[in-house]
């Protein structure tokens, strides 16, 4: 056997032995959305955007409605990412289930950190759901996002007396 064709072999051992070779749709489409964080911190509005697909159906943090036209979800991004400090988007926690081999749902929660004039503050957990479709382009995008702030948890009841 030539060393040319036991390196092949051995590549394709090597590919085949991969998690990558490996991964299903919850897998794909959770590495799929991992590109908004950096996306939304680099306040890169258009490829933001260009996450969701045409039909996506799009609560922001500060939607009053639901966005559902790709300019609508533009102009949301264009309005939260137009600012002069430098943001840190920390994803705490993303899940992903597969309901399909062309759909899958991402829950989690994430943090944001914004520093101005040496000062940061920080805001989160946010909570966040997305349910990504494989295209027929091959690529996974957001059909449907929710994000909002997790509530304060209410105050303890004290225990009713007999």
């Amino acid at each position: 056997m030539s060393t040319l064709t036991r390196a092949f072999q051995m590549a394709l051992i090597a590919c085949a032995l991969s998690p990558s070779a490996h991964a299903g749709p919850a897998e794909d489409a959770q590495a799929a959305f991992s590109e908004f964080f950096p996306a939304f911190v680099a306040y890169n509005q258009a490829k933001v955007a260009a996450m969701f697909a045409p039909e996506a159906q799009f609560y922001g943090t500060l939607s009053t409605e639901l966005v559902s036209t790709p300019p609508g979800v533009l102009q949301y991004f264009r309005t939260s990412l137009d600012r002069p400090d430098i943001a840190k988007a920390t994803p705490l926690h993303l899940t992903s289930t597969a309901l399909s081999d062309s759909i899958a749902m991402i829950a989690g929660s994430w943090k944001l950190d914004r520093t101005l004039n040496g000062r940061t503050t920080s805001t989160g957990p946010y909570r966040l759901t997305a349910v990504m479709q494989k295209q027929a382009d091959g690529r996974w995008a957001v059909v449907q996002f929710h994000n909002s702030p997790v509530p304060t948890p209410a105050p303890a009841q004290p225990a009713a007396s007999r």
